[in-house]
């Protein structure tokens, strides 16, 4: 992760003069891919940073390549509020396909509605826009809430430093009890 990271760091810091591509991967990186068939003095690198903001954005990439935060990501938690968030608009309006801004900003306040407060705000703006909901939406949106409180649980249930902790004296513990069963079957001279 660390090399990916300052990948991209030295490949937008590359110049014709000063290729940077020692990181870089020949499955994005058109230098790389040219240097394999011994043309890379054929690329012409795009216009990059000027020194200045180079100086100014590499803490950054430090920060980003710190081994603290990389160890952070190593459970796979990295998603945080504003990419869940962020998860919530593109289930309405998808990355891939253009929207207008009218499209975007609803799929912005309607995803905001649903992160903050469930489903159920959902249902309230169907009514001010003059639709009749019954009891089938009500329990439609009570059946989506309840679905996503249990899937969070789960998760911060699974992750947590103590249920991994009690998975593991459970383990210990089944084992001990393995091991005083095979104790028992497989001592030496239990057939006589």
């Amino acid at each position: 992760m660390k090399k990916a990271v300052w990948a991209t760091f030295y490949h937008m810091t590359s110049t014709d003069e000063n290729p940077q591509h020692s990181y870089c991967s020949d499955s994005w990186c058109k230098y790389q891919q040219l240097k394999a068939e011994n043309q890379e003095s054929t690329y012409e690198h795009p216009v990059t940073f000027d020194e200045q903001v180079t100086n100014l954005i590499k803490p950054v990439y430090e920060t980003l390549a710190s081994d603290d935060l990389l160890k952070r990501c190593l459970g796979g938690n990295t998603q945080n509020n504003n990419e869940s968030f962020n998860h919530c608009v593109w289930n309405f309006a998808p990355k891939h396909t253009f929207t207008g801004k009218n499209v975007l900003e609803i799929a912005t306040y309607t995803a905001a509605c649903i992160f903050n407060e469930g489903f159920l705000p959902v249902l309230k703006i169907m009514e001010t826009m003059g639709l009749t909901l019954g009891q089938t939406a009500r329990d439609y949106a009570d059946d989506v809430d309840n679905a996503r409180i249990l899937r969070a649980e789960k998760t911060a249930e699974a992750n947590s430093k103590e249920a991994r902790t009690l998975r593991r004296a459970l383990k210990a513990a089944e084992n001990d009890n393995f091991e005083e069963t095979e104790g028992l079957l497989y001592a030496p001279g239990i057939a006589d």
